[in-house]
């Protein structure tokens, strides 16, 4: 019986334990996490560990603002900040951070990795038009234009840990 099988044998209890290991880490590395306010802190200050891995508050805020501008936007604006923050919006996307991050620790663990060949793959894939790539020049425009802007190193840093998470995915699944 291979780890995989035991996993998926035990998948209900994985997924549990796993919850709880993570709430621990909430409520041990997240300072205020009762308290209803945005995190605050110095930007390179760390909200949690999940093995080699960390969340900044830099990295939370960026995570944040997108979502919320993505939230206002299905709402056609009128939503605002507080009210997302009244329901647990901050909360909810640091937990899919922990929750990702542990995955990608789980990933690095078993040892996949993407090659920068398969991340260029997808990106290429992902910004077409007519059937072709839009260039180089007009690909880092359209990162510059997200709110907040993001460098081609986050971007294909994302599209990385999306593909890790995928492959994760299927070698359970599968």
């Amino acid at each position: 019986m291979t780890m995989l099988d035991g996993m998926r044998r035990h998948k209900g209890w994985l997924k549990w334990s796993l919850a709880l290991v993570c709430l621990a880490f909430v409520f041990v590395y997240v300072p205020g996490f009762s308290d209803q306010s945005a995190v605050t802190g110095l930007p390179n200050e760390v909200l949690a560990e999940i093995g080699d891995r960390q969340i900044t508050v830099f990295e939370f805020r960026q995570i944040y603002l997108r979502q919320v501008q993505a939230y206002q936007v299905q709402a056609g604006g009128e939503i605002t900040e507080e009210v997302l923050r009244s329901l647990g919006i901050d909360r909810q996307i640091l937990q899919q951070m922990i929750d990702e991050y542990a995955a990608l620790s789980e990933a690095e663990r078993l040892g996949l990795r993407m090659s920068d060949a398969d991340v260029r793959e997808r990106i290429v894939a992902m910004f077409q038009e007519n059937g072709q790539f839009i260039g180089e020049a007009r690909y880092r425009q359209m990162l510059q234009r997200q709110n907040p802007p993001l460098t081609t190193a986050q971007f294909e840093e994302d599209v990385r840990n999306v593909l890790m998470l995928e492959r994760l995915e299927a070698a359970i699944t599968d």
